[in-house]
C-alpha cells in the first residue's frame, strides 16, 4: 500500500511538474539565447526569417558572448527609442487610468447619483468588448480630430478604461457606511472623506491596479499596431515584427531587457496585488 501511494505522489508530482516546464522552457531559451553571438543566431533560427521555416534546438549557445548586449545598447538606436516610447506610454497611460479611475469608482460606490446602476453596467459591458469591436469606432474618432498617428491615439483610448474602475469599485464598496456618515457628522465634506479616508483606505487597491495595468500597457500590441503608422512613435512591444536578419541576434537581449521593468514593478507591488486581487475574488 505504502508502494502505490509512493507511486501515486511521484505520478501527481510529474504531472504538476510538465506544465512548469512547458512555462519555464521559453523563458530559460530567451535568457540563454541573450548571450548567442550574431552568427551562431542567424545559422539557427535564420529560416525563420528567410522563409524556410526551419531552425535548430539549442539548448545553450555554442559560444557564450555579450555580444549581443553589446550591439543592442551601442548600434541599436531604434530599441532606445522604442524603449522610451513603451516608457512614456506606459506611464502617462497608467497615470491618466488612476486619475480618471479612482474618483469614478468612488462616485459609483459611495455617492447617490441618478441611474448609477444603469451607467454602472454600461461600464461593465464596455469592459468586456474586446478591443476589436471598438477599434473602428475609435479609428473615425482618432481621425475625425486629427490624433490618428499621434502618441495621443494610443495614450487617449487606454486611459479611459473600465477595468481600473470596476476594480477601485469593489474596494470602495466594502468601505463601512458608518465610517462616512461619522466623518460627515464631524463636519467633513465630500471631497475631504473622499480624499482622507477613501484613498489611504483604498491605497492597495490603487496599487494592484497600477501593477496589473502597467504589465497590460507594457505589452500592449493591437492598440499601437493599428493606430500608429509612425516607426518612430513604435513602442518597444512593436520593435520585435522590425527585426531583420542583421539585427536578429540582439532580439533574444532585447527581449530581456523589455522584461525586467514589468517584473520589478510586479516585484515591488506582489504583495498588494495578491492582497488585491484576493480582495475582489479573483483567482490567481
Amino acid at each position: 500500500m505504502d508502494r502505490t501511494k509512493k507511486s501515486a505522489a511521484l505520478l501527481c508530482r510529474a504531472l504538476l511538474l510538465f506544465p512548469v516546464i512547458l512555462t519555464v522552457l521559453p523563458l530559460f531559451l530567451i535568457f540563454v539565447n541573450s548571450f548567442m553571438e550574431h552568427n551562431e543566431a542567424a545559422l539557427t533560427y535564420g529560416g525563420i526569417l528567410d522563409g524556410s521555416g526551419f531552425s535548430s534546438f539549442v539548448l545553450m549557445p555554442a559560444s557564450p558572448s555579450l555580444s549581443p548586449y553589446a550591439d543592442l545598447f551601442l548600434y541599436c538606436r531604434d530599441f532606445y527609442t522604442a524603449f522610451w516610447n513603451s516608457v512614456t506610454y506606459t506611464a502617462l497611460i497608467v497615470t491618466g487610468q488612476i486619475v480618471a479611475a479612482v474618483p469614478a469608482a468612488w462616485a459609483f460606490a459611495k455617492l447617490c447619483l441618478p441611474l448609477k446602476k444603469t451607467i454602472f453596467t454600461i461600464y461593465m459591458v464596455f469592459m468586456m468588448l474586446p478591443f476589436q469591436v471598438t477599434m473602428l469606432s475609435n479609428y473615425f474618432m482618432l481621425d475625425r480630430t486629427g490624433l490618428f498617428n499621434t502618441r495621443w491615439a494610443f495614450i487617449l483610448p487606454c486611459i479611459f478604461s473600465t477595468f481600473p474602475v470596476f476594480v477601485m469599485t469593489r474596494f470602495f464598496g466594502d468601505l463601512p457606511d458608518e465610517l462616512i456618515e461619522a466623518a460627515r457628522i464631524d463636519g467633513a465634506g465630500s471631497f475631504q472623506i473622499f480624499w482622507q479616508i477613501g484613498i489611504p483606505i483604498g491605497k492597495s487597491g490603487i496599487t494592484a491596479v497600477t501593477v496589473l495595468q502597467v504589465l497590460e500597457i507594457w505589452n500592449t500590441v493591437e492598440q499601437p499596431l493599428f493606430f500608429i503608422r509612425e516607426p518612430a512613435l513604435f513602442p518597444l512591444a512593436l520593435f520585435f515584427p522590425t527585426l531583420t536578419a542583421d539585427t536578429f541576434g540582439s532580439s533574444f537581449a532585447a527581449a530581456i531587457v523589455m522584461m525586467l521593468p514589468p517584473l520589478l514593478i510586479f516585484l515591488y507591488g506582489r504583495q498588494e496585488l495578491e492582497a488585491g486581487i484576493s480582495h475582489i475574488g479573483i483567482e490567481k
